[in-house]
């Protein structure tokens, strides 16, 4: 049965899914009785059309198709929970009851919803922006899917990996992937399209192997039992032996390395239920800022004791261009320049500082609550967590910890690495060492003579002729990257290696 071509009244085959689909409403109690609210959460199908008009029922459909650059997936009716359709270039999407995300081109041409006290409605695909499929549909027999699939195009899913022969050819000889315990496979596609690096991360810092892919072929098998057999360059990571299969996905891959968590998480979300950029609340207080260790740069200095007398929430990740395209296609503004290396889930770059804040009043407007960027002092006490040494984890830079020209990641001054592959600090915060530098609220000034002791931005009275930038970069040495750093751009200027993460103020 084609998903979307039951239009009009259907006979035979479409006749009795549809009897099927009426069938199970009824048996679920989703009659609407006069009076009740229409689409109430969990009660009925919304169907919302590009024009703006809304329909409650019910999809006539037993399974929602995509065809998605890596194969076709169809999902059972139960397991959808809202598909939207793309405009130009941008995909359809689909998401799944367990936060699993598909995209491609949805097939068929129309279906049918079913009312209760109103005709049959056939609607176009065309016609249609978006629906939300009622919380209360039956679930299908799901398999078990141990592991983490993330896409190069961004979906992201969970599924078993079959292939059970992971191998990586490296300086040391050939490696067996193995299963024991929970580790990420990170897949950079060579440039000839004929061969793929690996990198596999394991729990403990700096056990990590590097080399080729031998094999190129990875068979995997869906929460609900479809099969998919995918080439490795459609790929983006592997988490393997995730040990419980009930973790939400908005929280996966991305912490499966963490260290520790912060004691609150904050998460608000967009009108149309996507969420929004996961913070750390912190508590905030007293800390020495600047050059403790005493061989740092002549800015760091002199070491400066900051109160930061209210408690603030800190991204955990960078934005990352999912997050800013967002923006970009609802702002009419050019997509940031991606430097050949892929977006979804890497931070975003070749930003400037203005397009940094713009973004960040953007977001304030859509969620409610006054987003910026971090002070000078919030990024550096957020850095820090705690700690007094030159990297939150210790005096030297080590290896398996951050993405720099000198840290030996498969990345390592070549490009940038997506968020979150790396240990988080003890605040529960990735990526406050290298890969990309981080636009900074402050002015830049040469000393730390004179700086705000509450921790608030330092401005000039002239003017900023350059921002402040944090972090380190996958492009630069490991010193780079030492909590104390910084380092200063022209706010006009942007670059591959700069990007931004975000505060929000707390009510």
């Amino acid at each position: 049965m084609d998903d979307f071509r039951m239009q009009g009244v259907p006979r035979n085959p479409a006749a009795r899914a549809l009897a099927r689909v009426l069938a199970r409403v009824l048996a679920l109690g989703a009659v609407l009785l006069p009076g009740a609210p229409a689409g109430a959460a969990g009660d009925v199908d919304v169907v919302t059309l590009r024009n703006g008009e809304i329909f409650n029922g019910t999809v006539a459909v037993e399974e929602v198709s995509i065809r998605t650059p890596y194969g076709q997936v169809d999902l059972p009716y139960g397991r959808v929970a809202w598909l939207r359709t793309g405009d130009g270039e941008d995909p359809d999407r689909v998401g799944t009851v367990e936060g699993e995300t598909f995209s491609g081109r949805l097939r068929g041409d129309a279906y049918t919803v079913l009312r209760i006290f109103d005709p049959t409605l056939p609607v176009a695909l065309a016609d249609i922006a978006e629906i939300a499929f009622a919380r209360r549909a039956l679930r299908p027999r799901l398999a078990p899917a141990p592991d983490v699939v993330e896409m190069r195009n961004g979906d992201r899913f969970r599924a078993q990996v079959l292939t059970g022969d992971l191998m990586v050819r490296g300086a040391a000889g050939v490696s067996l992937v193995g299963r024991g315990g929970v580790h990420t496979v990170d897949i950079d596609v060579v440039e000839d399209d004929r061969a793929v690096r690996v990198q596999v991360n394991y729990n403990t810092p700096g056990t990590a192997v590097q080399g080729e892919m031998m094999g190129l072929s990875l068979d995997l098998r869906l929460r609900h039992g479809q099969d998919l057999s995918v080439h490795a360059k459609e790929v983006l990571s592997l988490s393997l032996a995730v040990l419980d299969p009930a973790r939400p996905m908005d929280r996966l891959p991305w912490d499966l390395r963490g260290l520790t968590r912060p004691a609150r998480l904050l998460r608000d979300s967009f009108a149309d239920g996507a969420p929004g950029p996961e913070m750390a609340v912190l508590r905030g207080g007293a800390f020495s800022m600047g050059d403790l260790g005493g061989d740092g740069d002549v800015d760091e200095r002199p070491v400066t004791r900051v109160v930061l007398a209210r408690p603030f929430a800190m991204a955990l990740y960078p934005v990352t261009f999912v997050e800013f395209d967002r923006f970009c296609r609802e702002t009419g503004r050019s997509l940031p320049d991606d430097s050949g290396w892929g977006r979804g889930l890497r931070p975003v770059i070749n930003v400037t500082w203005k397009d940094a804040t713009d973004y960040a009043a953007w977001l304030s407007e859509k969620l409610g609550h006054a987003y910026r960027l971090p002070t000078d002092a919030e990024w550096e006490f957020a850095a820090r967590a705690g700690t007094a040494t030159r990297f939150w984890w210790g005096d030297e830079p080590g290896r398996g910890r951050a993405n720099c020209s000198e840290c030996g990641a498969l990345w390592s001054g070549e490009k940038t690495a997506r968020v979150g592959l790396f240990p988080a600090n003890p605040f529960g915060l990735f990526d406050m060492a290298g890969n990309v530098w981080q636009w900074i609220a402050d002015c830049y000034h040469a000393s730390m003579a004179g700086a705000p002791e509450d921790g608030s931005a330092r401005q000039k009275a002239a003017g900023c002729g350059k921002r402040v930038i944090r972090g380190g970069a996958w492009s630069f040495p490991a010193k780079e990257m030492r909590t104390a750093n910084k380092w200063r751009d022209f706010p006009s200027r942007s670059s591959d290696d700069t990007g931004f993460r975000l505060v929000r103020d707390l009510d």
